[in-house]
Formats: C-alpha cells, sequence, structure tokens
C-alpha cells in the first residue's frame, strides 16, 4: 500500500497531494480514540456525566458521592446516606443526589459545584427516575406516588413545584434547549410533555406497558424510544417520535438488550442488540449487531455477527461512524463499511460506559477499578 501511494503522489500535481494529505490526517485526527483523564475509585452504583462531559458525577457503595472536574481532579466527596445516583449541570454549579426505587429514603439533596450543601427536600414515595437541565436551573424527579417534582435549586430562593400524572414516572429528562420535560410513564404507559410550569403540552399513548429506555436528540427535536428485551423474553423494538409527540416509525428485533442513540441533528439513529442462534451441537450461541438507520426509518447499514459482538456507546454527529466496545476490553470506532478507523485498549473488562449526546466524549469504568474520560477527534 506504501509503494501504490508514493507512485500515486509522484503524478499528482503538489497541491493535490497536499490536499489529500491533509484529509487523511483529519480523517485520522476526527476518528482517534484518546484518554483524558483517568481515576481509581471502587464500583460504582452509578455514573453520570453533565452535557457536553465537562463533569462527571459517580456514586459509590455506601452513598459516598464524588464529582470530577473538567481535567480529571476529583472537585468534592460526600457521604449521603442511601444515594445511589448523582447528576451534574453542565457547568456543575447544580448536582442533585437521591436514591432511586427505595421507600426508606424519601429526600432529595442539591449540592453547589464546591460541594456545599445547598438543599434536602423530602418527597411523597421513593424516586423513580431524575433530571437536571444542562443549564443548571432546574431539576425534576419523579415518585412512585406519581408526582412529578420540578425545581429551581436557586442558591438564594430555591423553590419546587409538583403535579399528579396518571401512571409512574420511569424516566424523566429536560429537552436539551431546557424549556420543556417529557416524561415516560408505566401502567399508564403513555409519553407526556410538560413546559416548565407543568402545563401539558402533548401526550402519546403506548401500546405497551414495558418501559421505554427515552432518549431526546441534542437540537430537541426528536425523542427515541427503546424496549431492550430480553434473552427469556426477546422482542426488542425502536421507535422514534417527533418534538410533538407524533411516532414517526417504529422498528421490531427479535432479539434482546437492545440500546439506541439518536444524533445531535436527529438525522440518524444508532441501535445494538443481540440475537441468538442454534449450532450444531444443539447449543445457542449469541451472535450481537449494531445498525444505523435515517430518521426517516431507512437502515443505512447493519454490522456485527459471530466474531464481534458490538456494544453501542455513541453515534457520530454526521452519523457515520458509531463507538462500540467488544464486551471485553476494547472500543472501537466503525465506519458505516466496517472499517475500524481506531481503537483502544483499556485496563480491565468494561463494565459500563456512557458518551455525551454529540459522541465526542465517552465515560468508561473498567472492572479493575479504572474510571475513564476519553475523547474521540
Amino acid at each position: 500500500m506504501k509503494s501504490r501511494i508514493s507512485a500515486w503522489m509522484l503524478i499528482l500535481p503538489c497541491s493535490l497531494a497536499l490536499a489529500l494529505t491533509v484529509t487523511l490526517q483529519l480523517h485520522a485526527a476526527t476518528s482517534a480514540i484518546a484518554v483524558a483523564w483517568k481515576n481509581p475509585i471502587r464500583e460504582p452504583l452509578s455514573l453520570s456525566m453533565s452535557a457536553g462531559g465537562q463533569y462527571c458525577g459517580i456514586v459509590e457503595q455506601g452513598g459516598v458521592v464524588k464529582v470530577f472536574g473538567p481535567n480529571g481532579k476529583p472537585l468534592w466527596k460526600q457521604t449521603v446516606k442511601g444515594a445511589t445516583d448523582v447528576l451534574v449541570a453542565r457547568n456543575g454549579q447544580s448536582v442533585l443526589v437521591y436514591s432511586r426505587l427505595n421507600p426508606v429514603y424519601q429526600e432529595v439533596y442539591f449540592f453547589r459545584m464546591n460541594g456545599e450543601k445547598l438543599w434536602t427536600h423530602r418527597i411523597d414515595g421513593c424516586v423513580w427516575s431524575g433530571a437536571v437541565s444542562s443549564d443548571g436551573m432546574r431539576a425534576v424527579v419523579t415518585t412512585g406516588e406519581k408526582y412529578v417534582y420540578l425545581y429551581q435549586p436557586d442558591p438564594h430562593r430555591p423553590k419546587y413545584r409538583r403535579w399528579r400524572i396518571q401512571g409512574i414516572g420511569y424516566n424523566a429528562m429536560f429537552t436539551p434547549d431546557n424549556q420543556r420535560v417529557v416524561i415516560g410513564t408505566y401502567q399508564k404507559p403513555m409519553l407526556i410533555s410538560y413546559d416548565m410550569n407543568g402545563k401539558m403540552l402533548w401526550s402519546a399513548k403506548s401500546d405497551s406497558e414495558r418501559q421505554y429506555e427515552l432518549h431526546i436528540s441534542a437540537d430537541s427535536k426528536s425523542i427515541v424510544g427503546t424496549l431492550p428485551g430480553t434473552r427469556n423474553k426477546p422482542g426488542g423494538e425502536l421507535r422514534f417520535w417527533n418534538s410533538s409527540g407524533r411516532m414517526m416509525w417504529t422498528q421490531t428485533m427479535k432479539g434482546f438488550d437492545a440500546h439506541a442513540l439518536v444524533s445531535p441533528q436527529s438525522r440518524y439513529v444508532a441501535v445494538s442488540y443481540a440475537d441468538t442462534r442454534p449450532s450444531r451441537k444443539g447449543a445457542e450461541i449469541v451472535e450481537r449487531k449494531v445498525a444505523v438507520y435515517q430518521s426517516d426509518g431507512k437502515l443505512l447499514w447493519e454490522k456485527g455477527g459471530l466474531f464481534f459482538g458490538p456494544h453501542l456507546i455513541a453515534l457520530s454527529p454526521t452519523g457515520s461512524s458509531v463507538i462500540v466496545s467488544d464486551g471485553v476490553k476494547s472500543v472501537y470506532n466503525i465506519n458505516e463499511q466496517g472499517r475500524i478507523l481506531s481503537k483502544m485498549n483499556m485496563s480491565g473488562t468494561i463494565r459500563e460506559a456512557m458518551s455525551t449526546e454529540d459522541g465526542r466524549r465517552l465515560l468508561i469504568y473498567c472492572g479493575d477499578g479504572w474510571l475513564y474520560l476519553m475523547n474521540v477527534g
């Protein structure tokens, strides 16, 4: 390959050769996976990143909450009895801590960026889900008593409002423009959108009692929902709603363990999932795949198989590549032709992984006790 490139370079005009070289260098730069920082931690109960990935939060066993700054330096550590989840706003100014699905602990805690406790509020029922707005001005939790609590954790005059919903809110999230709250409900299965005053803007009924994993695009124009399915009860499903709650298309999968993401401009949806197939010896073999769809539901490409089992971590803004793990110790950036653009070998088995909405930062915990923040490109 080197000699072929050299031969072409001899006959190409100098300007074109320079452009080709720059293009190849840019391609390599934009696809590379590199470690921004790493820190030793105990096995976490939960991981979270702020919008943009500047701040990270973890909860370790015993309710130990830790928040890390842009350079990976620990900003503060607090012990909150019963805590399982921490959520951090973009600039770190608002940090929400709570215990998920535990009726013994019915408090939510707000902290400032320096770790000072700002506010503790007791709620009715255990927390099912929570979210903070990217600007740090608001937070929301849903409870088993079918309440929604919308907070303004202002340092000087913190306040909240609450309202009831028909079902239990199992997933609550802010739209990235910080103008709406979207909630997926259980028992009375619906997708509901509210404004910042608690006024319902729209609702969309679901024909399934199962709980969708929900994601909103960075432009706030679309919502993707995934029914993961299980090995004992396969039947994954992918749904795509617009910003008005209208379901635009759905895609069913025979498999299980489905996980999906939507690109920042709502142009692409990526999903990874597992399926089983019989072997010659009669035992089932697990086969994993990753697929990318256009916003109209058209399948663009699908990769995977018996010898490579991708687990989706991130989708590039252009939809041209996905970041996946192999379920063991390696992370790959793969384009639509199945070509590996870059690879990173981790120090231990990958236990948890997540990405920012633009796919440019990854937070990965490995079983040997290291937490990594990775940059893509």
